[in-house]
């Protein structure tokens, strides 16, 4: 019977638009490549919607839904998005990190990629007293094999090549004032002293103490600039300027009037990167006056709150924390857009 009104609930009611090219026109939608084969042959907003909702794509059906939506209503679903996270992450909070209190190193240490370690060289084993007795005997045997063979070798040629030999020797002295057997004799003598002596007043030393120099004043510095553009964490604060964006936004959707959309602007921009005061400028933007308390009306750019609003969604779904994916987050606040525009959510 038509008095049970099956209908309620099931479609969108609270729009400013129906047919997709009227949002195009009128508030500069637009079509993403990827997704103009699936736009074609749909003229209805609403059908689009549900069409990209059962592909499972529930962040473009947001885009969308919102660009369509009545303002007041798509504030109101900002709202409940929001409320959503905050539920999510009062089950389970994100890691707090205060870049202001962190040096450099630790900054780095938070947040560049773990890479594979180089294979390093394995440690030199020290010698055992049962090593070094072979070696010893491994080198008497050695000597003894090269005395019996200068036994088995005509002493003719073994006289010539050592002569030759001896030459070779007595040029190398005269060139480089030293016999190459004594030159042996002192370089295993001078190891055994200091085996790896190195001379650290050598230019390379000196000028990896320059660039040593240069890294630190360069951390320094860094570790200044980051205390100047990175904010203290200020828990209680924060929250405070959270509460109030909400208020405002709360105040806005019941009476969407000049004062409440002044302190709209006002609350938002004192926290503009949270999802509620990304939301408090929504509502402001929603408001259609960018000079609310003026003499004069200057309109809202077409789509400035539609487009506000999507960033609010892919800024609360991508949050750190909470129980849920961003993908799961997306098809949250789609669920939570059908119950706002459809009427069961007012």
């Amino acid at each position: 019977m038509a008095d049970k009104l099956d209908w309620m609930n099931k479609h969108l009611v609270l729009l400013r638009y129906v047919y997709i090219k009227d949002v195009v026109e009128k508030e500069g939608y637009k079509i993403r490549p990827e997704l103009e084969e699936h736009f074609a042959g749909t003229n209805g907003a609403e059908d689009m919607i549900f069409k990209l909702a059962g592909m499972n794509d529930y962040k473009s059906a947001c885009e969308l839904m919102v660009y369509i939506a009545h303002r007041r209503a798509a504030v109101w679903w900002g709202y409940r998005c929001v409320l959503s996270l905050l539920e999510e992450l009062q089950m389970k909070s994100a890691e707090e990190v205060n870049f202001a209190d962190m040096s450099l190193d630790d900054v780095e240490a938070k947040i560049k990629a773990e890479v594979m370690d180089w294979p390093k060289p394995e440690p030199i084993p020290e010698a055992s007293a049962e090593d070094i007795a072979g070696i010893d005997a491994y080198l008497a045997k050695m000597q003894a094999d090269y005395q019996n063979a200068r036994v088995t070798v005509d002493p003719k040629i073994l006289q010539l090549v050592e002569n030759e030999m001896e030459k070779a020797y007595q040029e190398f002295e005269s060139t480089h004032g030293i016999h190459p057997l004594e030159l042996m004799k002192q370089l295993g003598e001078r190891l055994k002293i200091e085996p790896y002596q190195l001379d650290r007043n050598s230019p390379i030393f000196q000028q990896g103490a320059i660039i040593k120099a240069k890294v630190q004043a360069a951390h320094m510095e860094v570790n200044d600039t980051l205390k100047l553009v990175i904010p203290p964490n200020l828990p209680a604060h924060q929250k405070k300027l959270r509460d109030n964006a909400l208020y405002a936004t709360y105040r806005w959707v019941a009476a969407p009037g000049a004062e409440n959309s002044q302190k709209c602007m006002d609350t938002g921009n004192e926290c503009s990167d949270t999802p509620a005061g990304l939301l408090s400028l929504c509502a402001f933007w929603a408001y259609g006056d960018l000079m609310p308390l003026g003499e004069q009306t200057i309109p809202t750019p077409p789509g400035l709150a539609a487009n506000g609003l999507n960033s609010l969604f892919l800024m609360c779904a991508l949050h750190e924390g909470g129980t849920r994916k961003p993908k799961e987050r997306f098809e949250e606040y789609y669920n939570l857009g059908l119950k706002v525009l459809t009427g069961a959510d007012n």
